[in-house]
């Protein structure tokens, strides 16, 4: 602060000088009345105004104080995280092969689980075309049956019809048995 109040007290005295009349050769004597009155002018102010100008410095000085807190806690967070990813990059080739024989393991379940599905699925259709099969085999028996039962009792009534032997035998034996 005194240096300030030097280095402006100088500044005025130079600027007084400068300013003169040209009339000749200044003294300091000259000066000594304005720099008492700018003395005066400047201590007043400062007294005047010395609980703001600590109350700035204060709030500044509390300012800068949170934010070198701030910057130190931000500055820890960050070693943190750069410890924890250079522990990750360190472990980065074993994640890299676990994470290889976790995929070669689960392609293995997956192809023998995609084998035993298909196995059980042949067995089943193999399973449901053997019963297909027994069943068209049955229905196509029975219908040939029925065609030859047909086929035989159309013979045996056209053979009878044809016939008036066999025709009048047939005859008597149907009502002999009513």
């Amino acid at each position: 602060m005194k240096k300030q109040v030097t280095i402006l007290f100088t500044l005025v005295t130079a600027t007084t000088i400068a300013a003169g009349d040209g009339a000749g050769h200044g003294s300091v004597a000259d000066l000594m009345w304005p720099a008492i009155n700018f003395s005066l002018l400047v201590g007043g102010i400062i007294v005047w105004q010395k609980n703001n100008i600590k109350e700035m410095f204060d709030k500044n000085a509390e300012d800068v104080k949170n934010l070198f807190e701030y910057a130190e806690k931000k500055d820890k967070e960050a070693n943190i995280k750069l410890d924890m990813f250079k522990k990750k990059m360190e472990n980065l080739e074993s994640e890299k092969n676990k994470i290889k024989e976790n995929a070669k393991k689960e392609a293995q379940e997956f192809i023998s689980n995609a084998e035993k599905e298909a196995q059980e699925y042949i067995a089943r259709l193999q399973r449901d075309t053997e019963s297909k099969i027994k069943h068209e085999k049955s229905t196509l028996e029975n219908g040939l049956k029925a065609d030859l039962v047909n086929a035989v009792i159309s013979e045996a009534k056209n053979k009878i019809s044809s016939n008036k032997d066999l025709n009048n035998k047939a005859t008597s034996k149907l009502i002999s048995q009513i």
